[in-house]
């Protein structure tokens, strides 16, 4: 599996609070979306009126098909930004192979809902003595 991330850096000029600049971040947001499929969303430069750091992770069973989604979410996002007053300055992408091994997890308790509480559940060994014997008659 391959996993590809990339930052985007958007330089708003006409933007004059952010008020401002949240629309026309959103305007970027919702266009990557509907034509690619994809989440992007904010991810640094928050307080500051006319810079914005945008980011989108992906996955993928190929390399090349991962870099081409990037390359469709920054020519997306480049567009949803000159429409939105503003211009691509920065890109930063990669894209690396994850083979981590998987790992096993806890049961979950379908009553509780927590796996620690399930693993428990066969006994009360887990409860103090002193509240061991406060509950029995």
């Amino acid at each position: 599996m391959y996993v590809g991330i990339v930052r985007i850096t958007v330089v708003m000029d006409q933007s004059h609070s952010l008020k401002e600049k949240r629309m026309a971040i959103r305007r970027i947001k919702d266009r990557v979306r509907e034509r690619i499929g994809v989440a992007i969303n904010e991810v640094g430069e928050h307080d500051r009126w006319q810079l914005a750091e945008l980011g989108c992770a992906v996955t993928s069973a190929d390399r090349a098909k991962a870099l081409e989604i990037l390359d469709d979410v920054v020519r997306v996002a480049s567009g949803g930004a000159t429409g939105a007053g503003g211009a691509v300055t920065a890109i930063a992408k990669d894209v690396w192979t994850f083979d981590a091994p998987a790992a096993p997890i806890a049961q979950v308790d379908d009553r509780t809902g927590s796996g620690d509480k399930a693993a428990g559940a066969a006994g009360d060994d887990w409860m103090p003595d002193e509240w061991r014997d406060k509950l029995d008659p």
